[in-house]
């Protein structure tokens, strides 16, 4: 009957048989030289897949690249052809009192300063998805837009 070690253990289970030195060493160097063609077998699948792999995606990427440029250009070609002629010119507008513009950019890059030790407050499902390079070049880059959007308007003079 075979017990569980021997089951679990098959080499457990084999006759033990003296060998000599030199056969020993000759096993060893034999298992060895099986191991490297193994490492090496597997080592030349992986660089094949990883190949193929990136050359595929890379012309999936080179088309997505093209067809960007070739959507900007057609974009800038309408733009150019429909817009209406540009006005004549007139003095040069005085600076706008107030913006929020600066403040939101200000506030934006005093976050992103302060972003290390906030971090800890945010909530977890935020710190799980962004990484703190992330926050911080989105509070800096959003904020700007933030400003120009909230931005006042000048009240148009009347017409008299």
């Amino acid at each position: 009957m075979v017990d569980a070690v021997t089951k679990r253990y098959p080499e457990n289970g084999a006759p033990i048989i003296e060998l000599d030195l030199e056969a020993q060493i000759a096993r060893a160097e034999q298992a060895v030289i099986a191991r490297d063609r193994r490492v090496v077998e597997r080592s030349r699948a992986i660089v094949g897949r990883v190949k193929h792999d990136a050359l595929r995606h890379a012309g999936s990427g080179l088309l997505m690249g093209v067809g960007t440029v070739f959507l900007t250009w057609w974009i800038n070609r309408l733009v150019r052809k429909n817009s209406p002629p540009p006005a004549p010119a007139t003095a040069p507008a005085s600076e706008e009192a107030h913006t929020f513009e600066h403040l939101f950019r200000d506030a934006g890059v005093t976050l992103a300063g302060l972003l290390p030790l906030l971090w800890p407050m945010l909530p977890r499902t935020w710190r799980r998805t962004l990484t703190p390079g992330t926050a911080s070049t989105l509070l800096t880059f959003l904020a700007p837009l933030l400003g120009k959007l909230f931005k006042r308007r000048e009240p148009k003079a009347p017409a008299g």
